[in-house]
């Protein structure tokens, strides 16, 4: 089992992350010299509307099959993919009917248009054969990252190529759609045909059984997330909440980096660690995570002292500012990126209510760093909000492994180590590349 954690499957998962990662940049550089800063807008409110459904409707689909004994039944993915199903559809008409109310929340009535529009887009993704959660069971990253990177290529070449023809938010929404179909024909292709519909009511009890605190957690997770995406957009302009939804997007598009090695590659290695050697759980936790975990913090600490100069490089001057906002969602995601391998380790080990304890935990700091900060602080409280109630739930994880013999303070020590200096050398590149835009975006967000 060893060798399996020595393997190269994590390093290859990077890989494909980072090329994930390229493309988004380059994706975003070239739209956003293009298009007008509402239509990042536009798709920023377009995305909450999306996760907001989809987080008031996770049932933990990925932690079921994985972790489950009969996840290599064909009976057993047929059964949970039909059910995935029928909830997108019903998601899908909840995001129709519900786009005006949303819209109209807002204060921007004519979002409801575009947002009904991409209703269809969870029905599509439902339709993605459950192979694909198998392939991850088995630890096949190869086969898991070139069908997301493909499906990727062909939304962003889409999108760049009809952006010079329609010049606003179509463009990305026929991109969106797109890549969405790329990934069920690549995934028939390389993986194995179409499940069928099937249904057994002792393992839908099972499920849902399964699913009622991941439903709860998500619940929480979503109160704390788009928080502040729906506060900004309800609050500013379009063209100020692109400058927001910009440094997001951004700060997210390294979250894959943990979150895709944590999920296709260190979970189910700790849940096949959990059924065959318990005994060597705490073993398998740091060696898992490894020289992969030590190069994420010294990427993440990087990248939130350089976020001025990527600012410089990637947008214009409308965005520049952006980079504060960047900087401390950065911060948020090198803890979770700590918080979140922690709680799928304890969820390969049965505890299923440490997400749902950890998310009462995190809304509950949220809720008073934002009462705290925000009159003294202004809209930067929102994304500091967000990094306290991390920090938070890093710590109660950390506590939680630590009772069970697994957390070993000094070796988490290293990666705070290792996430301070690549900070302070991305700072200083800063400083010296684009002082300009570091000290205006300081005192942008004093004003």
């Amino acid at each position: 089992m060893l060798g399996v954690v020595r393997g190269r499957s994590g390093g290859v998962m990077l890989m494909f992350t980072a090329a994930t990662l390229l493309l988004r940049l380059a994706s975003n550089a070239t739209l956003t010299r293009i298009l007008p800063p509402y239509v990042f807008g536009v798709m920023g409110v377009i995305a909450s509307a999306m996760v907001i459904l989809t987080m008031l409707s996770d049932l933990g689909y990925a932690s079921f099959v994985i972790r489950h004994e009969r996840g290599d039944d064909p009976r057993f993915i047929d059964v949970t993919w039909t059910i995935r199903l029928g909830q997108s559809v019903l998601q899908a008409i909840a995001m129709a009917l519900l786009a005006t109310p949303f819209a109209a929340m807002l204060g921007k009535a004519w979002l409801a248009h575009p947002i009904a529009i991409c209703a269809p887009v969870f029905v599509l993704n439902a339709l993605c054969p459950m192979s694909l959660l198998v392939a991850q069971r088995h630890g096949r990253v190869r086969m898991v990252g070139a069908i997301e990177l493909g499906a990727l290529i062909v939304q962003i070449g889409l999108n760049v190529g009809l952006a010079s023809f329609y010049m606003d938010y179509r463009a990305l929404i026929v991109g969106l759609y797109a890549g969405a179909l790329a990934r069920i024909g690549l995934a028939m292709i390389l993986l194995r045909p179409m499940p069928r519909l099937s249904f057994e009511r002792a393992l839908a009890t099972e499920f849902f059984g399964f699913s009622r605190i991941i439903m709860v957690s998500s619940i929480l997770t979503l109160l704390i997330t788009q928080a502040d995406k729906v506060l900004f957009a309800r609050l500013f302009p379009m063209p100020t909440f692109a400058v927001y939804a910009m440094a997001t997007n951004l700060a997210l598009s390294t979250q894959p980096f943990g979150r895709n090695y944590v999920q296709n590659y260190f979970f189910p290695l700790v849940s096949r660690v959990w059924r065959e050697a318990p005994d060597t759980i705490a073993h398998t936790f740091y060696r898992g995570r490894g020289r992969a975990y030590r190069l994420l913090f010294a990427g993440f600490g990087f990248a939130t002292g350089l976020a001025p100069v990527m600012f410089a490089i990637l947008f214009d001057w409308r965005y520049e500012y952006g980079w504060v906002f960047m900087s401390v969602l950065m911060v948020r995601g090198a803890l979770d990126l700590d918080s979140f391998i922690g709680s799928q380790t304890l969820m390969a080990m049965g505890f299923t209510a440490t997400t749902l304890h950890a998310n009462i935990l995190r809304l509950i700091l949220f809720g008073a760093a934002v009462a705290g900060l925000f009159q003294p602080l202004g809209p930067i409280a929102l994304p500091l909000a967000l990094a306290i109630a991390e920090g938070g739930a890093a710590l109660y994880i950390g506590w939680l492994l630590h009772r069970r013999g697994i957390f070993k303070p000094r070796l988490h020590a290293v990666y705070a180590v290792i996430f301070v200096a690549a900070f302070v050398a991305g700072g200083a590149i800063s400083m010296v590349a684009a002082p300009g835009k570091t000290i205006e975006g300081l005192a942008r967000m004093g004003r």
